[in-house]
């Protein structure tokens, strides 16, 4: 079975005649992590829309060269339970990441107009299949680039089941979804029916206290399909986006694709990570504990020195392979200069 883990970098690398750092359309790409609170126009119209953030972006914007912004996000959600506003801080983050998300896989579509990384990559893998085992495409990133060009290998996505319980292509979105949500038990919004997506996520917002104190954000996942989702039958929706930060504590997906996942990575066979920096603790001990030792594995990241630092990350934690090849360059490179086709077909 083939297992591909995508990280940020597949998506900020997602258009080859658009590589980054080189085109004119670098405000419209999606960002990797550090730059998901950037002064762009478009990010600055998304923060107008959930002001209560605000106040804690420009410790996001203007760090230490060090310091990410995992880091500071970790901090913030430290230390969000101990006053009722850091509550609604961290509610607001999650509702400005799907809004700045999805608006910007819908501009960045514009640009690169459906010609992505992701669908030649998917070809490469129909093109190769040997057998009939499922290939399991895992994503850290919340955009949809990768279920969109499933038509490639003639499957898609239609519900939240479809993810994972198709036959030949499952895909894992550990860390949520821009078109997920979760549903919020009932709350005193008083004719729900009455507001636009912008003043529920507002009320969403300003409830957010008891919320979660209560904790009646349920594990009930619904899927918005192209849009992002505020409200069902009624009831308001929270965004499923787990909060970018450097130690992950639990996974921001439905309890049975995990299972589903779990039972798959012990028939791994070939490992690609693509854009990922294998740094999500609860992820690397899933890893470890399901995969079989003799696979072959390749990491693919912006550098050659950056794939090998990601399999020094996964040495870290304790998955160690006899081979563990190393791209020269990004997914672009990854694809263009035929290293992909070598070792899908080896």
């Amino acid at each position: 079975m083939l297992l591909v883990i995508f990280g940020a970098g597949a998506s900020y690398d997602s258009a080859a005649s658009y590589l980054p750092k080189k085109s004119a359309h670098e405000s419209a790409r999606l960002p990797l992590a550090d730059q998901m609170f950037d002064d762009r126009a478009s990010f600055a119209e998304a923060l107008r829309l959930f002001p209560a953030c605000q106040p804690i972006i420009p410790f996001l914007r203007h760090r230490q060269e060090s310091t990410t912004v995992e880091s500071i996000l970790e901090r913030l959600q430290a230390e969000a339970t101990k006053t009722p506003q850091g509550y609604r801080e961290m509610a607001a983050i999650r509702y400005y990441l799907q809004w700045m998300l999805w608006d910007c896989e819908h501009e960045w579509d514009k640009i690169h107009k459906g010609v992505t990384n992701y669908k030649a990559l998917l070809y490469l893998i129909r093109q190769n299949r040997r057998d009939s085992s499922p290939v399991c495409l895992v994503t850290f990133n919340y955009d949809t680039m990768l279920e969109v060009e499933l038509p490639t290998v003639e499957a898609q996505v239609t519900c939240i089941s479809d993810y994972v319980h198709g036959s030949e292509y499952k895909i894992f979105k550990i860390h949520g979804s821009v078109n997920w949500g979760r549903r919020i038990e009932p709350l005193p919004l008083k004719e729900l029916h009455t507001l636009g997506d912008a003043q529920i996520a507002n009320e969403v917002i300003r409830l957010a206290p008891q919320i979660f104190e209560q904790k009646l954000v349920s594990n009930n996942y619904v899927f918005a399909g192209n849009g992002v989702v505020r409200k069902v039958d009624d009831r308001a929706i929270f965004p499923a986006i787990a909060i970018p930060v450097e130690t992950k504590l639990d996974f921001e997906c439905p309890l049975d694709h995990v299972e589903v996942l779990k039972k798959h990575l012990p028939q791994t066979s070939k490992l690609l990570v693509i854009g990922w920096r294998a740094t999500d603790a609860p992820f690397l001990e899933l890893l470890r504990a399901h995969l079989p030792p003799h696979i072959s594995a390749m990491t693919v990241a912006g550098s050659r020195e950056e794939a090998e630092n990601v399999v020094e990350n996964f040495g870290s934690a304790g998955i160690r392979r006899k081979e563990f090849l190393c791209s020269n360059s990004g997914f672009t490179g990854f694809i263009q200069s035929g290293e992909a086709e070598s070792f899908l077909k080896a």
